[in-house]
């Protein structure tokens, strides 16, 4: 059985890098993080920094490669049966733990138990609902063994899907979905992720180190995979520094190998970078005890919406939006937006926009707006640009937003605990999908700051999921971002390109535009 490894080859795996070396001298990587990991157990993480962390330390089945693409990882290859409803792994004969065990389709089983157990208290675990029996698990209704994941023998993994989900491939790349060993957990007594000692990995790195600030991991020696290069990674924490420096200045002082930015003349001189146009800015409105609960005093803002004159006063690398899912985003192989149109904005129309909002002020028995305001974030120019608009809604209206420029910290507490009137926002989905960004206006999204509701909106994203005509899921999906603009939830404004910038020397790190998972075992300083 693949358990039964010998002595010898556990010795070998361990002194063959003395013997050869791996990768080349060198190749040490810093990175900065805001916060510090809060836990690294992977069924149960769910801040970005823990979530970034573990996609380094362990390998799911599935990963997304420098080219975006879902191509196996800890499988070899597997096989789609039932229309998308049942998945066959067959795993890598070469996969070990960090400490030469070798990993078995067990390993997966018992993760999955563990995500749908209770206890957990897994944040994601609803994204993987589509599993066989999984609610029923969840709720107790059914016991562990339920789960429509099995191991039919060490190295073949089964999981059977109660509905279809068109981005399954892709959810065996997050964290949930990584294995857990089974006797390294329940010797960690209750503390699995929560401190170094505690977490074993299958991944390319193994955690060597674990502070306040910083966390610093280190080439894997029983990691099979002879291409990669890097031999440790280092994570700074912002929040663990006195008075630290931005992320932009710590990378042009050459402190760290690479810096997501918005604008490249903040990096001005490097370019080695990969870029995605992945962000559509635009305007919330809190639906709750303002006067934006008015459909009509949205629609009205909407049909005079008109940023077209606008020129030079758009943020660096923003193009005009004429929808809300970025061209970035894919439905299938190809592009949504270019499959579902780039314009669904109606037409300016002052004369009926005018109507709209003495419409909507009457149904409020008002004569004008006072009092309210707009909250975006500092350090982009984004209020040149609304100032450009709401020179037209001042002549067209007699409405005056007062515009608050907020820090990040204090912007991202008022959107969330829905102190403000409207906002200025950034739209990104956590992954490749319209999916992604559209849910975030469900009932029951955390990310609906504005807490827009709508059933029909609910539905239209349910059965878009659960689609496996492709065709009929890109018209769901069409007729969910409509709703959006003929509600007027959401006013597009700009598309804005995001880049990921690495020093000149260095090449091979992976940055996901979506999930912002950044990979560094194939990083090369040259």
């Amino acid at each position: 059985m693949k358990r039964q490894i010998s002595g010898i080859l556990l010795v070998l795996l361990l002194i063959l890098p003395l013997l050869s070396g791996c990768g080349s001298k060198g190749n040490y990587f810093y990175y900065d993080i805001q916060s510090a990991p809060v836990n690294l157990d992977p069924q149960s993480a769910a801040d970005y920094s823990s979530q970034l962390i573990i996609s380094n330390l362990f390998q799911g089945l599935m990963r997304v490669d420098e080219e975006g693409e879902l191509v196996p990882a800890a499988a070899e290859h597997y096989q789609v049966a039932d229309g998308g409803m049942t998945y066959r792994f067959t795993l890598r004969e070469d996969g070990y733990w960090s400490d030469g065990t070798p990993v078995v389709a067990e390993d997966f089983v018992y993760a999955f138990r563990r995500l749908f157990n209770p206890d957990t208290n897994a944040p994601m675990v609803s994204q993987f609902f589509c599993i066989e029996n999984g609610e029923e698990v969840l709720a107790e209704q059914l016991p562990p063994e339920s789960l429509g994941v099995e191991a039919l023998d060490d190295n073949l993994l089964e999981i059977r899907l109660s509905t279809y989900n068109a981005r399954f491939l892709y959810l065996l790349t997050t964290a949930p979905a990584m294995p857990c060993n089974e006797t390294f957990f329940t010797g960690t007594r209750g503390k699995y992720g929560l401190s170094l000692g505690q977490i074993m990995g299958n991944g390319p790195f193994y955690l060597s180190s674990w502070t306040d600030a910083s966390v610093r991991l280190q080439h894997s020696e029983t990691y099979a995979d002879p291409a990669v290069t890097a031999q440790s990674v280092t994570f700074n924490v912002l929040d663990g520094m006195e008075n630290p420096d931005t992320p932009v200045n710590r990378f042009l002082d050459g402190r760290t190998s690479g810096v997501a930015v918005a604008d490249l003349d903040m990096v001005e001189g490097y370019s080695n970078y990969t870029t995605s146009e992945n962000t559509v800015w635009g305007m919330i409105f809190q639906m709750e005890d303002t006067p934006f609960a008015q459909k009509a005093i949205r629609q009205a803002l909407l049909l005079d919406l008109d940023l077209s004159g606008a020129g030079e006063e758009l943020p660096a690398g923003a193009s005009l939006a004429r929808a809300i899912v970025p061209s970035h985003i894919r439905l299938g192989e190809e592009s949504y937006r270019t499959q579902a149109g780039d314009d669904l904005l109606p037409s300016q129309n002052t004369a009926e926009a005018q109507r709209l909002y003495r419409e909507g002020l009457d149904a409020l028995g008002v004569s004008q707006l006072q009092g309210l305001s707009i909250i975006m974030p500092e350090g982009s120019g984004h209020e040149v640009a609304f100032g450009y608009l709401s020179q037209i809604w001042q002549r067209d209206f007699q409405l005056y937003l007062t515009v608050e420029v907020l820090p990040e910290t204090e912007y991202r507490q008022r959107l969330e605990s829905g102190e403000f009137d409207c906002a200025l926002v950034a739209l990104t989905g956590s992954y490749n999908s319209p999916h992604a960004v559209l849910e975030q206006f469900g009932s029951r999204s955390a990310g609906n700051v504005g807490n827009f509701k709508s059933g029909e909106l609910d539905s239209l994203l349910a059965q878009a999921e659960t689609q496996s005509d492709p065709g009929k899921a890109l018209a769901l999906y069409r007729q969910a971002e409509e709703l959006l603009i003929e509600e007027a939830a959401f006013l597009p404004f700009y598309y804005q390109a995001q880049y990921f910038v690495t020093a000149d020397s260095v090449t091979g790190i992976v940055y996901d535009f979506d999930s912002r998972i950044v990979s560094f075992q194939y990083g090369q300083q040259n």
